[in-house]
């Protein structure tokens, strides 16, 4: 007598089951593909050499050019005055020229920052920058750094990101100033991939044990 019941209800069970298997596997493969949150860590840590929309390199432990360190040292001054408003100090910890507004950083400081973007092996010789404000103090030991944001002609982009294993796989797109659109609150829309005019793609390398990159290399890449 109770036979029907009990088979209805154990099937009713066996597809409540399933729906939360797929509804499991289906919300893991969505966490999965949504990229948005490495995206924007990959931004911020490649932000400081993609200002300079760098000339491809194979290997950044072995070639030292003068955007590697404008790069360093740009990544020095803005994590500065990102601390000083982050803080709510005026304070800056490094002395201030006034007469130019730069900044005078030790040499280790600007090391650091080297081998955080290119890693512990890149070779960095000290010295100043021409064209870019930078200048290197050998006897004091002091990089003088420009303070300030630097406004690029163009839009950084992050198009696409691939993972494998310990390496990533970064492709950038870099939109022109004058492409970007404006809705009708007259504020600035996003930029989209294809509104880029080149495209770039970084390759980094992850060190699991202490969850830091280095960059390892760049290529063009055709639109």
């Amino acid at each position: 007598a109770y036979a029907a019941p009990v088979g209805f209800l154990v099937s009713i069970l066996s597809i409540v089951g399933v729906i939360a298997v797929i509804m499991s596997v289906a919300g893991y493969i969505r966490e999965k593909r949504d990229t948005s949150a490495l995206e924007k860590e990959l931004y911020y840590y490649l932000q400081p050499l993609l200002i300079y929309s760098p000339e491809p390199f194979s290997d950044a432990a072995k070639k030292d050019q003068d955007v590697f360190l404008s790069a360093a040292c740009y990544k020095a001054m803005i994590e500065e005055q990102n601390r000083i408003l982050h803080e709510e100090d005026d304070t800056p910890k490094y002395d201030e020229e006034q007469e130019t507004t730069c900044y005078f950083v030790p040499e280790e400081v600007v090391e650091d920052a080297y081998h955080e973007l290119f890693g512990s092996k890149a070779k960095l010789t000290h010295r100043s920058v021409e064209g870019s404000g930078i200048e290197y103090h050998k006897t004091e030991k002091y990089y003088l750094i420009p303070v300030g944001k630097l406004e690029p002609g163009y839009k950084i982009v992050i198009d696409k990101v691939t993972v494998k294993k310990d390496r990533y796989e970064v492709r950038v797109g870099f939109v022109p100033v004058t492409d970007i659109k404006y809705d009708e609150h007259g504020e600035e829309m996003e930029p989209t991939a294809d509104q880029a005019t080149h495209f770039q793609t970084y390759t980094l390398t992850r060190n699991k044990d202490k969850g830091t990159y280095y960059i390892k290399s760049c290529k063009d890449e055709k639109k």
